[in-house]
């Protein structure tokens, strides 16, 4: 009787150990995500309060019934934006265009180019930019 007891304390004791390496393992990798992804957050939650543009110029060309855009922005926050992860949209519709250089260093410009955008004379537009933190900018433009 004296050596089942042990045998059985035995089992017991490698089946907990067992247990608690698996859920030791679980919570563990639970927590590294966790803290990855807040302090994941915490850097984009900065970035994006670190970010400020402003637009300096907005002209337009007219072409019959198409207008083509030229914008130059400004970066007046603290945070480097690279113009290639920029969205640009005239009137909820998503443009491709062309900037003048990258990345955009903070108290930096660069000029942004939208061709072939409907509209003709004296139609008003909306253009938003937004920056790959997610900081939109808008503005009401009116083609001359």
């Amino acid at each position: 009787m004296g050596f089942s007891t042990t045998a059985a304390f035995s089992i017991l004791f490698v089946f907990s150990l067992i247990a608690f390496g698996m859920i030791y393992s679980v919570v563990s990798n639970t927590a590294k995500t966790y803290a990855v992804e807040l302090r994941d957050k915490k850097e984009r939650i900065e970035s994006s309060t670190n970010t400020r543009l402003e637009i300096l110029n907005l002209t337009t060309t007219a072409s019959g019934a198409q207008h083509n855009l030229s914008v130059i922005v400004r970066n007046t926050g603290t945070s480097t934006l690279h113009p290639e992860y920029f969205d640009v949209l005239v009137d909820g519709l998503k443009y491709s265009f062309t900037y003048s250089s990258s990345p955009l260093y903070p108290s930096t410009e660069t000029q942004i180019d939208v061709y072939g955008i409907p509209g003709g004379i004296n139609t008003t537009h909306r253009l938003k930019i937004v920056t790959e933190n997610g900081y939109a900018i808008y503005v009401e433009y009116t083609v001359t």
